[in-house]
This record gives C-alpha cells, sequence and structure tokens, in this order.
C-alpha cells in the first residue's frame, strides 16, 4: 500500500502540474502588462453560476479539495495579506493538518485620515479616481476605485515618533513595518509599542528648468484684472529665495515683504541679491524703530503674483507638491534657505548632567504641510528629521522639523556652517531600506458601532500613505486562486463586500466551503443577502 499510495500521490501532483501548464495564468508582468477587467483573467460562469478565478471579487472554497498546502496564504503574504489559514476540527483524509484558508475582507481608515497625494495632502473623504497618492514605494500611483462602508469593531490609532499625526485604522488593517527580517506587513491588532513604523523616501524627480506661474496685470484704462504665464528658469539664487519666503516671507496682490533681525546682515544681503539676479527688482528696507526688525519689501505685482502661489501667511506656506520633486540641488537651496530663514543650530552642554550634550537643527513653522514638505524633502537628501508640536497659548499651533545626530553634519554642509555631530546618536528615528522608520509610542483603542470608514484602490503598488505612515490598499489579485495546485479556490465576479459590523467580513473557512453537489460537481449560487456562497 505504501508504493501504491506514492505512486499515486506522484501521479496527482504531475497531473495537476500538467492541466497549471495549458491554463493562462492570472498574474501580471507590472509594469508591461495592465489590468484588464473585461479580459480571460475576470470571467463568470451565469448559466452554471459559478464565479471562475479573476483579478477580483469573494473567494470561494472547494472544501474537499483543499489539502491546507498553505500556498494561497504564502502567495497572499505581502500582496493583501487578506488570508491566514485557521484549524477545524474536520478530520478530511485530504486535509491532514486540517487548516483551511479564512479570508478578511475589511480593512479601513477614517474619512478624516489625510492622505498625500501628488496635489497636496487631502483627507480620504476627498480622494477621487484618477488621483497619484503616494505609496510605500516612494512613488505617486493613480487611484482606481473607491470604497466606503459602515464599520463595527475596534479601531486602533497609533502615535509614532517623530510625526505630528496619529494614524487610525481598523483592526486587521496591514501596515508596513520595520524589523529584524527587514520591512513586513502587519496587522493593526499585532502591532504593539516600539514596533517601528515606516514612510518611503521619494523617487523620482522632476526634470523641469522652468518655474511657471500666473502673472496678474494690472487692467489698462479700467476693466478687471487679467493674467499671463511667464516662467522662471530654475537657478540656486530662485530656489533659496523661495526658501526664504517660506521661513520669512508674506505677500499680498501688489508687494512681498521679508521679515528678518537688523543684524543678520548675511541673511539681508542674500536676500536683495537674490531679490535681484532673479527678478530685477528693488527692494527696500525698512527698520522698526521700536524693536530689532528689519522688513524688506518689494514693491512689484509681477514678484507678488510668482510668491503667491507658496501661501501669502505663515499657516498657509508650502510647496506646490511638483516641486517637492525637483533635482536634489534644488532640493538643497530650498531647504538652506528655510533653515537660514528661520532655523537655528543648538550646540549645548548641561553642566549640571555630565553626559547631557544638545546638538541639533531645527527650524518652525505654522503649516502642517511645509513641515510635512520638509521632512520629506530632508529624506531625499538622505536626512532624517523629527517633527513635534508645540501649542502656544494664544497663538498658532506650530511644528518644530529638527535634525539630530547623527546627521547633523550632513545638515551642516547643505547649510555650508560648522557643527559636528553628537558622540550618542539619536537613533530612534532611522533610514533603514530606503524607508524613515520611527517607533510607536502609544498606542489606543476604541470600540465603534455604525462608524463609516473608507478605502481606496492604487494601482501596481496597492499601497498608501495615510497620516505619514505606509498602510496596505488590501487589493484582491487572484494570486492565491493562481497558487492553488488543487483549484480549491475561485472567485465570483462580485466588486466588493458591504457590510454594518466588523465580524461580517471576517469569513471563516466555513463560510467561504462549498460542498459537492449529489453528482460530484458543483454548482454555486449566491445569497444576495449574506454574500455567502450556497451548493445549487
Amino acid at each position: 500500500m505504501g508504493i501504491l499510495s506514492s505512486i499515486k500521490a506522484a501521479f496527482v501532483s504531475m497531473w495537476s502540474g500538467v492541466r497549471h501548464f495549458f491554463r493562462p495564468r492570472l498574474t501580471l508582468k507590472y509594469p508591461d502588462q495592465k489590468l484588464d477587467l473585461q479580459g480571460p483573467g475576470y470571467q463568470f460562469d451565469a448559466k452554471a453560476g459559478v464565479g471562475r478565478p479573476g483579478f477580483k471579487g469573494r473567494h470561494l472554497l472547494l472544501e474537499d479539495k483543499c489539502t491546507g498546502c498553505q500556498l494561497c496564504a504564502i502567495a497572499c503574504d505581502g500582496i493583501a495579506v487578506a488570508i491566514e489559514m485557521q484549524e477545524l476540527d474536520l478530520k478530511r483524509p485530504h486535509n491532514k493538518k486540517d487548516i483551511w484558508p479564512a479570508v478578511d475582507y475589511g480593512r479601513c481608515v477614517p474619512p478624516a485620515t489625510p492622505i498625500i497625494t501628488i496635489d497636496g495632502v487631502k483627507p480620504m473623504s476627498e480622494i477621487s479616481v484618477g488621483d497619484r497618492v503616494l505609496t510605500h514605494t516612494g512613488k505617486f500611483q493613480r487611484v482606481t476605485q473607491l470604497f466606503t462602508r459602515s464599520y463595527t469593531g475596534k479601531l486602533y490609532t497609533f502615535r509614532t515618533l517623530g510625526n505630528f499625526e496619529s494614524l487610525t485604522t481598523t483592526e486587521d488593517h496591514p501596515i508596513l513595518t520595520y524589523g529584524e527580517g527587514g520591512v513586513s506587513w502587519e496587522f493593526a491588532n499585532k502591532i504593539e509599542k516600539r514596533t517601528y513604523l515606516t514612510q518611503p523616501i521619494l523617487v523620482g524627480e522632476t526634470a523641469s528648468e522652468l518655474v511657471e506661474f500666473n502673472y496678474e496685470l494690472h487692467p489698462q484704462g479700467g476693466g478687471s484684472f487679467t493674467t499671463e504665464v511667464v516662467s522662471l528658469r530654475v537657478t540656486p539664487q530662485l530656489m533659496r529665495l523661495i526658501g526664504y519666503y517660506l521661513a520669512e516671507g508674506t505677500s499680498d496682490r501688489y508687494r512681498v515683504s521679508f521679515d528678518i533681525n537688523k543684524k543678520e546682515d548675511a541673511l539681508r544681503e542674500d536676500i536683495v541679491a537674490c531679490t535681484v539676479s532673479v527678478f530685477g527688482a528693488e527692494v527696500s528696507l525698512k527698520p522698526d524703530p521700536d524693536s530689532q526688525g528689519l522688513k524688506l519689501c518689494i514693491d512689484s505685482v509681477r514678484v507678488a503674483s510668482f510668491f503667491s502661489q507658496f501661501g501669502h501667511h505663515c499657516d498657509s506656506k508650502q510647496l506646490p507638491w511638483s516641486m517637492v520633486m525637483l533635482p536634489l540641488e534644488s532640493i538643497k537651496e530650498i531647504v538652506k534657505g528655510v533653515y537660514l530663514g528661520d532655523g537655528h543650530h543648538l550646540n549645548k552642554y548641561y553642566s549640571y548632567k555630565t553626559k547631557m550634550h544638545s546638538n541639533y537643527f531645527t527650524t518652525r513653522t505654522t503649516s502642517n504641510a511645509l513641515a510635512l514638505q520638509l521632512r520629506l524633502m530632508l529624506g531625499r537628501l538622505g536626512i532624517v528629521s523629527s517633527i513635534s508640536t508645540q501649542r502656544q497659548k494664544g497663538r498658532k499651533q506650530r511644528y518644530s522639523v529638527t535634525v539630530h545626530s547623527p546627521y547633523v553634519e550632513r545638515m551642516a554642509e547643505i547649510l555650508c556652517v560648522s557643527a559636528k555631530n553628537n558622540e550618542v546618536s539619536h537613533g530612534h528615528v532611522r533610514l533603514r531600506e530606503g524607508m524613515l522608520v520611527s517607533p510607536v509610542v502609544q498606542i489606543t483603542t476604541e470600540d465603534v458601532q455604525d462608524y463609516v470608514v473608507q478605502n481606496i484602490e492604487v494601482e501596481e503598488d496597492n499601497s498608501y500613505i495615510a497620516a505619514g505612515i505606509a498602510v496596505h490598499n488590501c487589493v484582491f489579485c487572484g494570486l492565491c486562486v493562481d497558487a492553488c495546485p488543487f483549484d480549491a479556490l475561485v472567485m465570483t465576479n462580485e466588486y466588493e463586500l458591504a457590510s454594518y459590523d466588523r465580524a461580517s467580513l471576517k469569513y471563516t473557512p466555513e463560510m467561504l466551503f462549498v460542498p459537492p453537489g449529489p453528482t460530484g460537481k458543483y454548482k454555486v449560487k449566491i445569497d444576495p443577502e449574506r454574500g455567502i456562497a450556497k451548493h445549487g
């Protein structure tokens, strides 16, 4: 019997391989091949009521074919992270381990969650199909689907060191973490304090030699204002002047001003020289007789029109997001202008604490968008920074973007100043495998009832950045169907599952099972109220 069993097992394995050899594969070779929902990878036999393997839809599990080999869960790991094996006491001879796949469909974030797009930071509720969102690879990819549902269950909120925003997700939403084995996707309810969460470094750049802006023209002899598009050549002087404006500038329709200290001679001279070089405009100096303040004014509608695209006042300051992707030499000049304009370097030893040494660069802003852009630009330069918040009584909330050792020397090199790293580095926020990684310092949970949550589908990378953290978009790709050697998994033509409670979106093996009919063949129908497969 032992020899016969071995021969039978070998024959079954060979036959499975031969059958799959002649079938078209369900996987795609990105980016050369694109998803075609109407093509051979997505079919449904309406006459038989059977969902054939495809890229979308709810899974069906053919109970008498599943051997518990776990290949479906292995294929899903690192892609959708939606399948886990569960143990059942069924005692089937073809499944000796007695383990079966379960599928989780319910992972989302609250509508107010900030999402980084190529057009700026938007709440999840304002994301549209076609928007390009930042993914865990550091690229901007297109949104292809939007999902909204009501959720009953547990919400997890994570606060990480160096991030000014907290991330809130449903309990089984995959989040990209970093550990000894590198980066991996982990469920929210499996993450603990000191787990490192990730934010990508932006890749690619905008190779443009010109910066365009709308120039407002005064009406001639009455009438309304008109505009024309004007271009400026990208130069170190222009980039540095933009940095100065982000740090110290204000503007209205007619003029631009920079507010600095009377003693900042080098800063004053550089602002004047850059203005003359780029715009050919005159800068007037207006000292404040009651303080150490000095206002540098440029009375020019053309100059004011240019700087208005960066925000008129401190809390509205930010770059157009395409400029965050400028070549590194331009990014260096912008960062230099920001830190020389409104930043400082603290290098101080405390005598009462023999080992206490404060050594860091920091700049402050009341614009959370600008703080995030500075962190992303510094990351492109290979510099790790942290963002902290300070609430001031009677004033706007302030964001501090700080660079500690071991990145102080790199920062000093960009700013053309002298500074050395500490003997002891602040290594809790790190640069690892092309990611900024920071540890979880606080986890809170909340039970919610009928709470509206949302999710998006993103092409190719299947992820997006929510509240500054890389999370998965949970796309169901069909790799599990392709990986199963016994055709135990199939998928229906349903696009999405929705439910009013969390538990209903976690499908156990019993809920996925499709028993064979009396003749041993399968005929599948779907319960429209619950979406569960039934024997017809």
